[in-house]
């Protein structure tokens, strides 16, 4: 067995532009595109273009051929996501697992961002100032918008958690490595009183945004226990492994060999190279199967999850 190529899925938003099929080469994109999943299986599954696969869906091989990945009778964990904003997010907030599967939902939403790129002076939106939802429910009234929501400024390489109930929102002027549990829920909580073309703001989903919010003062720490391996011309960083997720960079500069023991989504967010004789560069985005071992060489940055 070998690894396996997936083609990205484009994904139009009104924050989008062009800066997503530029700086990820993803050439055959069209205007508009504010991310790409680059491992998905909601509403469209990716879809792969290596033998013996060809012309399968992610969606199909986690059914029908789990030797790939040692998960039988588990949910496709998360979507992974390739974004470059070129203006504001709406605020947002996803609900946890109790909320969820109370609503229908077979998972809730812990998201987690690492940083590819980011401007001077860069920042998020990452929490609020409520103590309660008595006083939540007056800022809101009084549209106190600025003093109610909480700001982060961030940096190229940094990782960010979002926990679910956290208020949270990207912003312009960063290129972002997304990972979140397999479930596209959105609660808008407040969109600046943006209009689309037809003079109408978007719908906000206030009563259910409050329902799942956290007033946990700690929520915003993202104390993470971050993990350093040194191997030969490579570097292994493990930002986080909980029961969501697991997210690692491996950063390559030359020959070097790879083994996990999981399956891995990968994704080359940086320079370019050789895994397994196949030649690799940015936006790249391939499945290493369970049993497999990469070997590499090159100058590149690969991202990796798994759960």
């Amino acid at each position: 067995m070998d690894i396996l190529f997936f083609e990205p899925i484009p994904r139009f938003a009104l924050w989008g532009h062009t800066l997503v099929k530029d700086y990820f080469h993803f050439s055959w994109f069209k205007e508009g595109v504010g991310q790409a999943w680059a491992f998905s299986t909601q509403e469209e599954s990716n879809i792969c273009f290596s033998d013996p696969f060809k012309g399968k869906t992610l969606q199909y091989l986690w059914t029908y051929h789990q030797e790939l990945f040692g998960h039988p009778n588990e949910e496709f964990p998360v979507i992974i996501s390739l974004l470059a904003p070129e203006d504001d997010l709406s605020i947002q907030v996803h609900p946890n697992d109790e909320y969820a599967l109370s609503h229908g939902y077979k998972m809730g939403k812990n998201e987690a961002w690492y940083f590819i790129e980011a401007e001077a002076d860069a920042s998020i939106v990452y929490g609020h100032n409520a103590k309660n939802k008595e006083e939540l429910k007056r800022y809101i009234e009084e549209e106190r918008w600025e003093e109610l929501i909480k700001t982060r400024y961030v940096n190229k390489e940094d990782f960010i958690y979002l926990p679910a109930g956290i208020l949270h929102a990207m912003k312009k002027g960063s290129i972002v490595y997304e990972i979140q549990q397999a479930t596209d829920i959105t609660y808008r909580f407040y969109d600046y009183h943006r209009k689309d073309k037809d003079g109408k703001e978007r719908k906000l989903h206030l009563k259910e945004a409050i329902e799942c919010l956290s007033y946990d003062p700690h929520i915003t720490d993202n104390i993470l226990e971050k993990k350093v391996f040194g191997r030969k011309n490579m570097k292994e960083t493990e930002y986080i492994s909980n029961r969501s997720f697991t997210v690692k960079k491996l950063e390559i500069f030359g020959k070097s060999v790879y083994q996990s023991g999981n399956y891995q989504l990968a994704t080359v967010i940086k320079g370019e190279g050789i895994v397994n004789n196949h030649h690799v560069s940015i936006g790249t985005s391939f499945l290493i199967p369970l049993t497999v071992t990469i070997h590499c060489d090159g100058a590149m940055t690969i991202m990796m999850t798994t759960k």
